[in-house]
């Protein structure tokens, strides 16, 4: 397991003088080591988690962010019991998104399950940027996106205001 402190800090729960060093400058934060620890101790017992590289992470009005490797997203994707055993350790609601993704990819991240049908710019006279998206609902499960949520998480983490518009969908025989 790769994260943003040394993997004996993460283990231990307690700071080398690097690190205190990275977290007193600022260039880590209280919840990267909170969740570098957490994650560590997982994979401990989860060697597919143990393979993850945890960029940094984001606690956003009680709700953690956790940056990962897009190989790392893909495979909780596609083994939602992952998913469930890192949510299992933290007391929050956990979000999972991609290190230097697009804000298209960012954003589809957050949304998922639901399928982001498109992303537009809007420029407001008083010269705010909103980043507007139209995301589409196939079922009831997608239909408690929690919106407010996502639109505090993108402010906090890409700086955007989110403009956000759900159109149900279809399906189609």
């Amino acid at each position: 397991m790769k994260t943003p402190i040394c993997s004996f800090d993460a283990k231990t729960g307690t700071l080398c003088s690097k690190c205190e060093e990275k977290l007193r400058s600022g260039q880590l934060t209280q919840v990267d080591v909170e969740s570098a620890v957490k994650l560590t101790k997982i994979s401990e017992r989860d060697q597919e988690i143990n393979k993850f590289t945890m960029v940094n992470a984001y606690q956003v009005n009680g709700d953690t962010v956790l940056v990962l490797q897009r190989s790392d997203i893909s495979a909780l994707r596609s083994n939602t019991e992952l998913a469930r055993k890192i949510q299992a350790e933290y007391e929050s609601k956990i979000w999972f998104v991609e290190a230097e993704a697009t804000d298209k990819r960012f954003l589809e991240n957050l949304f998922f399950p639901a399928r982001i049908l498109s992303i537009n710019l809007i420029w407001l006279p008083d010269g705010i940027k909103l980043t507007k998206v139209i995301v589409a609902l196939q079922d009831t499960r997608e239909s408690h996106i929690n919106i407010e949520r996502i639109q505090k998480i993108t402010k906090r983490v890409r700086n955007l205001e989110l403009l956000v518009e759900l159109e149900p969908t279809r399906n189609r025989k």
